[in-house]
């Protein structure tokens, strides 16, 4: 009995020792009891993502794709669903929207952008733009340094000088396929643009701005944290587990077809345009609850 005794106060001293020891540099409460300044300000909270890798996804073989669909969405900023992907316009400690993240890494030159053309998009280096290009184009301020080790331009735009908050829409091209090795139903996003809103000759015009590849943009991605809902300040999940988990909302305007053509090209009214929405992602869904019927 005596041993029982000694061996539980031995447990508690260590367990007392463990907790007093602990890391105290990524407190949630401060000595006083209060949210820490330094949390408060930069939510969400949680470990950092800085070692976070994309999840990953395996490369099918091509001939081993039995069938498959490309889908072109618009994801409208405005729904509320699609939030997380526009607030804040303007970054706020160690948050900022999609376009902010997009547009630096641009400005660093930690991705490449791809010429927008109409219901033609190519990622090769033969369809490159430039970064002042897009910069001069949609009259975006910018200070040219040259630096000093490289003897590079370098197109510095203040945070405040970035259009994020005028960019309410994105283009999406994905694929829909099935692998037939695998025997799996998977969907891949290929590609996205943002589309900037400003004043033209007719009134408020969509100019969509590039192409960037979503797969180059993903590493990014999971080192970017995201606020989802307000619910729960201490959820912390990145934009890459967002677009992964598919907790978005878009519409279809396009998908491959034999005449190349949008959706609004061969129906006469939105209505039409619901009911050809409807019948691709039907077809998709049916596809897939086909596979398992026996």
């Amino acid at each position: 009995m005596k041993k029982l005794k000694y061996l539980l106060s031995a447990v508690a001293l260590f367990v007392a020792t463990s907790v007093s020891a602990q890391d105290d540099t990524n407190n949630f409460f401060g000595d006083e009891g209060n949210i820490l300044d330094s949390i408060a300000t930069d939510l969400p909270t949680g470990a950092p993502l800085d070692g976070l890798e994309p999840i990953e996804m395996l490369n099918p073989r091509a001939d081993d794709i039995y069938w498959s669909k490309v889908v072109y969405r618009i994801i409208d900023l405005r729904e509320k669903f699609n939030y997380p992907f526009y607030f804040p316009t303007e970054a706020t400690d160690n948050r900022k929207n999609l376009f902010s993240l997009i547009f630096s890494l641009a400005q660093n030159g930690k991705i490449k952008l791809y010429e927008y053309d109409d219901k033609k998009e190519h990622f090769d280096d033969q369809h490159l733009t430039q970064f002042k290009d897009i910069l001069r184009q949609h009259e975006i301020t910018f200070n040219p340094r040259l630096d000093s080790i490289t003897n590079d331009t370098i197109f510095e735009v203040e945070e405040s000088d970035i259009p994020s908050y005028a960019v309410t829409k994105y283009y999406m091209k994905e694929v829909w396929f099935f692998d037939k090795v695998s025997s799996t139903f998977n969907c891949r996003i290929i590609g996205l643009c943002p589309i900037l809103t400003k004043d033209g000759e007719t009134g408020v015009e969509p100019y969509p701005l590039f192409w960037v590849s979503f797969e180059r943009l993903r590493p990014f991605l999971a080192h970017q944290e995201v606020l989802i809902t307000d619910k729960n300040n201490g959820a912390r999940p990145s934009f890459d587990d967002v677009f992964m988990k598919r907790r978005f909302s878009g519409y279809i305007y396009r998908e491959s077809n034999i005449m190349d053509r949008n959706l609004i090209e061969y129906n006469t009214d939105y209505e039409s345009v619901h009911k050809e929405q409807a019948r691709i992602k039907t077809n998709i869904i049916n596809f897939e609850n086909d596979l398992w019927e026996y």
